[in-house]
This record gives structure tokens, sequence and C-alpha cells, in this order.
């Protein structure tokens, strides 16, 4: 009889130990407990919109449960309040020495999105992005595709592919990394035309008091924006270009320091280094190193522009 009560005091010690947590958030969670609802990946793998459902856990996470580890603002940009239709779902772990990825699916009435959020090994939240989204009117077209790929390292590279009527085909590939506390693009290649839309420049409200701070461009796809950053002689840009009727497109965003009248951009883990130089009102761009992350294949960053005048505030 004693023998069956300590079995059957064991068997319920196992069955609590093994009970998920409360994913709806109604109850404190320990982030430990709340990381082993999601499967360890096997890398490298493919995710597309006919195996994601295969590779997504069924389980469902609360908006409550996820802001007891994520910022609210970015759970906000995950799932919003406003779309109440919105699902959450864990897909799995990437484990690496310095930090580990989650990786969900969130569903929406008529698309899902793949996104990433990354702890340090302390579980402090690092950083997010929505890599990618998969709309239901795409599933299973002859025409349109698109895959998430997914390598030991990890980086995730998109590949977006569309056959037109005419069948000429069109393809995008971008490639995203977490490095230096940040995603960041290491990889773009395209044949698309870029839409006729406004560029939007990131810097823009930013102060413009360091001496070399201002707006250089040829034309309002052809510019570098260059504001102050903490000291004197450094700076924040965001430099963008597009040549060939659309054909070839440039965009890159970073910092730099001058010494006297030149500066570098230069980041660890980023092949790419371009030079800069001031003469008078002009800035001349000279790209060194492998740039290729950060535009089409086919040109370069090679370019020069004028300091455009500040518009006058109005009284």
């Amino acid at each position: 009889m004693r023998r069956c009560c300590l079995i059957g005091l064991v068997c319920l010690m196992m069955a609590c130990s093994e009970e998920k947590p409360d994913l709806t958030g109604n109850t404190p969670i320990k982030i430990n407990d709340f990381n082993k609802i999601f499967k360890t990946a096997v890398l490298p793998l493919t995710i597309s919109d006919t195996n994601v459902k295969r590779i997504t856990d069924t389980l469902v996470i609360g908006r409550k449960a996820l802001v007891q580890f994520v910022p609210d603002s970015i759970v906000e940009f995950m799932v919003s309040k406003k779309d109440k239709k919105a699902v959450l779902h864990p897909i799995f772990k990437i484990e690496k020495e310095q930090e580990y990825y989650l990786l969900f699916r969130v569903q929406h009435a008529t698309n899902f999105e793949i996104c990433i959020v990354v702890f340090s090994k302390k579980n402090k939240f690092l950083d997010y992005k929505v890599i990618t989204d998969f709309k239901d009117e795409n599933k299973g077209s002859r025409h349109y595709g698109k895959i998430l790929n997914i390598n030991k390292e990890p980086s995730f590279l998109v590949e977006e592919n569309k056959m037109s009527t005419d069948n000429s085909l069109t393809y995008e590939k971008k490639g995203w990394a977490y490095i230096d506390s940040s995603f960041r693009l290491i990889y773009y290649d395209s044949n698309k035309k870029p839409e006729n839309t406004k560029i939007i420049n990131p810097l823009d409200t930013l102060p413009m008091n360091h001496p070399f701070s201002g707006d250089y461009g040829n034309d309002s796809k052809n510019f570098i924006s260059i504001r102050d950053d903490a000291a004197p002689n450094k700076y924040q840009f965001f430099l963008h270009f597009e040549r060939n009727n659309g054909d070839c497109v440039g965009e890159l965003k970073g910092r730099m320091s001058f010494t006297k009248n030149s500066a570098i951009y230069s980041e660890k883990g980023d092949a790419c280094i371009i030079h800069f130089k001031m003469e008078g009102n002009q800035i001349t761009i000279k790209e060194d190193g492998n740039c290729g992350n950060h535009r089409n294949m086919s040109c370069y960053f090679n370019d020069s522009y004028d300091k455009k005048r500040k518009p006058k505030k109005k009284k």
C-alpha cells in the first residue's frame, strides 16, 4: 500500500512538472517555462505558405503572456489590440552562444506573418523583426512564390518570385541577420523596378547643427542626408540612389566620424566600406569592399552630391 502511494505521488509530481504554462497571460509565467513551448529548430530549413502549418505549434499565445517578456510597444507591432482576429502561435527556437531566437506565426484574416524575437542568454529582450508575410491570395499560385530560408548562422533569406502574363520573371531576395544589437540587411538583390512612391527619409527630423550636416543630392531619388550624432565630428547618414530607370537601387543607413573633411563608413559584420570626402558644398562618395548587400549587383554607391540650401523657417 505504501509503495503504491509513493508511485502515485511521483506520477503526480511528474504531471505537475510537465504542466504547460498559462499562455493567456492571466497569471504570471516564468520565461524559462514560456520558452519550453518552443521546439528547438534543426537548421537549415525552409518556411513557405504550404509547410508553415506543419511546423507551427497549435498552442495560442495571448498578448498578456507576451508582454511579460517583450515591451508592450513591440507586442503592439506584432499583435495589435485593434486586430481582434489576430492569433499568435509558437513556431520554434534557435539557440546560439550569445543569444536565442523565438519565432512566431501571427495569423491575420487574410495573411500571416513570421516574427522573430531575440533574447540574451540572461533572458533580456534584445530586438525583434517581422521577417516576412504570406498572403492567402498567393497560396498555391503558379505565378507567385515566396519562401523563407534560415541557415545555421542564423541568417534569414526571403526569396520572392513573380511571373507576369508575358512570362517575364521578377524576383527579390533580402537577407537579414542579428548583428551588433539589431537586425541588419546583409544581402539584397532584385530585378524589380521600384514603385513610383515617395522615399521615406528616417533621419529627416533630426538636428543639423554640425558643420557637415544637411541634405545633399541630385534629385528626390539620389541623395544623402547627414545629421548630427553624439559628438561634433560624428554623424548619422541615410544614402539612397536609383539609376538606369530603376533597374539599380541602393540604400544604406549608418554612422560615420569625420577627420578634417574625410570620413569612412565601416561596421563590424558588414563587408561594405564607403569613403566620404567633403569639398566645399559637395560630398564625394566612393565604395570600397563588398557593398552588394545594400544595392543591386550591377551598380555602386560611387557618386557626388551638392549640398541643398536649408528651407527658410516660416515666421
